[in-house]
């Protein structure tokens, strides 16, 4: 699959790559979901959980993004309450690889039923929206498949993939 990733925190947003990744495998209650739209804030390079895991171990590369809107393709062991072509949006664990990639696998916990005459986009911005901290959409770029768009006009947010 491909994915934007980072491997370098000195080199920002410039340090961002896409690059051919392995399909992530569904763990005990975890859904792979195929990604329409995902969304990204650049301080995401500044977080401690981007370069390593909840034991202080470096786990680079890693790919960004944490809002995501997409379509349920595969259901890890004892995972209930989703099926398979469901659409769904949520937000990712921020010390597992992130949503700027084809596939993410995510604990269905995290995840909510997309009504269907709801654009995967706004699915993916919504997240933004309802953080707890208000976070400001105006810095929050979304990826849609084939292409991106940002809330700024700020090029290194947006890119095509």
């Amino acid at each position: 699959m491909k994915a934007i990733v980072v491997t370098d925190q000195a080199a920002g947003t410039a340090g961002m790559k896409l690059v051919e990744r392995p399909e992530p495998p569904a763990a005990i209650n975890d859904v792979i979901v195929q990604i329409h739209a995902s969304g990204y804030v650049p301080t995401e390079l500044e977080w401690p959980s981007t370069w390593t895991d909840r034991r202080d171990r470096d786990r680079t590369p890693s790919i960004l993004g944490h809002e995501l809107a997409g379509v349920v393709t595969a259901l890890g062991y004892g995972t209930t309450g989703l099926s398979v072509g469901q659409r769904v949006f949520g937000l990712a664990d921020w010390h597992r690889d992130g949503t700027l990639a084809e596939y993410v696998a995510i604990e269905a916990r995290n995840l909510a039923p997309l009504p269907g005459d709801v654009d995967f986009t706004v699915g993916a911005a919504c997240q933004s929206r309802a953080s707890p901290r208000g976070r400001d959409c105006s810095s929050t770029a979304v990826f849609r498949r084939g292409r991106a768009s940002s809330r700024t006009a700020r090029p290194a947010q947006s890119g095509r993939w």
